[in-house]
Order: C-alpha cells, then sequence, then structure tokens
C-alpha cells in the first residue's frame, strides 16, 4: 500500500514530498504526560462507557492499514462514533515526520472491546506532514483543537498543546520495545482533551497549529451514518 505527503515548513510553504509502501497502522491510547490525569480518564470511561481498564499504559494496538483514508466524505456505522484529533508520527528514511489523523472510534463497541471499536472504523488522516526536527525546539507551544458539527453548530470539542501528549521520543521508545520496527509506519501517539463528553455531530474539524512557524495542519471529513438495521 503506497502513501504519500507533502512536507511543509514555514509560513505553510512546500517543503517536498515523501512517498513509501506504507507497513503498519499502529495506534497509541492513554498517552498523556500527566499520569493522574490518565488514570481519572480511564476510570471515567469506565464509569460512563464501560469501558474496560488497560492492562498497561500507554496502550498499542495495531489496526489494518487498510483503514487510512484521506476521503473528506466517509461512512460509519451506527450513531455513537467519534474522531479524535491526534499527532501522527512517521519514521522514513532516517527522518521523523509528524502528521494529523483521527482516531475514530465506536464509542458503543468500546465498551466491549477497544481494539474492535477501532478496528471497525475508518481511520482519516491528513495529506500534509512537518518535519519533526523544524518544530522539536517549540514543540510543547504547538497546540492542537478540534470541533464537531452538530445540527449546522460548530461547537469546540478538544483543546490543548502537545506537551499533555508524551513526548515524540518517548512513544517512539515504548514502540520500538514492544512492537519492533516502526520504519515506515503511521503511528496515532493519542489525544487532547475533551471540553466536556463525547458528542456526536456529522462533520469533524481539526488542527494542529505551530504559531512560531505559522504553520497548520488541518483535517476535517464529513460522518455519514450507516444503519444497523437490515435493509
Amino acid at each position: 500500500m503506497k502513501i504519500k505527503f507533502e512536507v511543509k515548513g514555514k509560513n505553510d510553504s512546500f517543503v517536498g514530498k515523501i512517498e513509501f509502501d506504507l507497513k503498519r497502522l499502529l495506534i497509541v491510547g492513554y498517552s498523556g504526560s500527566n499520569v493522574e490525569k490518565i488514570m481519572a480518564h480511564i476510570k471515567e470511561l469506565k464509569e460512563h462507557l464501560g469501558v474496560p481498564e488497560p492492562k498497561k499504559i500507554p496502550t498499542i494496538f495495531e489496526c489494518s492499514k487498510e483503514l487510512l483514508t484521506t476521503e473528506r466524505n466517509i461512512k460509519f456505522v451506527g450513531d455513537m462514533t467519534s474522531g479524535e484529533v491526534e499527532f501522527l508520527i512517521i519514521k522514513h528514511s532516517n527522518e521523523i515526520y509528524i502528521g494529523i489523523g483521527s482516531d475514530h472510534t465506536d464509542r458503543k463497541l468500546e465498551s466491549i472491546s477497544v481494539p474492535k471499536a477501532k478496528q471497525i472504523c475508518p481511520k482519516p488522516i491528513g495529506k500534509e506532514v512537518w518535519l519533526y526536527k523544524d518544530i522539536k525546539e517549540h514543540w510543547n507551544e504547538i497546540e492542537a483543537e478540534s470541533y464537531q458539527n452538530i445540527k449546522d453548530e460548530k461547537i469546540l470539542y478538544q483543546k490543548g498543546k502537545l506537551s499533555e501528549i508524551l513526548p515524540v521520543e518517548k512513544i517512539i521508545s515504548e514502540l520500538e520495545n514492544r512492537v519492533g520496527d516502526i520504519e515506515d509506519s503511521i503511528i496515532f501517539s493519542g489525544t487532547v482533551p475533551l471540553i466536556s463528553t463525547f458528542k456526536y455531530g456529522d462533520e469533524f474539524i481539526c488542527k494542529i497549529y505551530d504559531k512560531k512557524n505559522n504553520s497548520t495542519l488541518n483535517l476535517n471529513y464529513e460522518i455519514n451514518q450507516i444503519s444497523e438495521e437490515e435493509k
């Protein structure tokens, strides 16, 4: 499966392109940098959605790489699926790249099986990336946010800084120790907090923005429901 990205620099300038044969899709969860907040979030998910506690944090799940999509009109089964803005890590040709994706998940199924809840949903990703070395020194200043369109109203859904997630180097080290080689893989690295609770809209809009370099990674897609009922 071939995949390609445009590389962006300062002021959203075009720097180049990368293309490679994608090997794996890996999704990291419960990867916040504040352990107390992670444990509170785990407790909240268990109480409100019945999501089982993980055996180890951060969690690592492998999903079918075929789930990745750059389409903007996507169908999902049921009315309890939602996205999460995440930064992507890509190791390719001795460089690390940072992209944007949405770990869209079935929240209803999550109470039964987290891996299945992730596997059942397409994983939208953006078409542009940054070179990590260009943003590494001011990484903690970079922000991420997402919105849900619900009944024609754009609602702020998530907001936070990437410093609230484990550092890139820590995530890479954890993955290489637990799953092996991650070259030419796409890694969903975790997300920033929700403003309130899970919401279910008909469009998901998110961005990761770097004020210092005046550059933004954008992603938005429509959420079209497929009925769970037989035709």
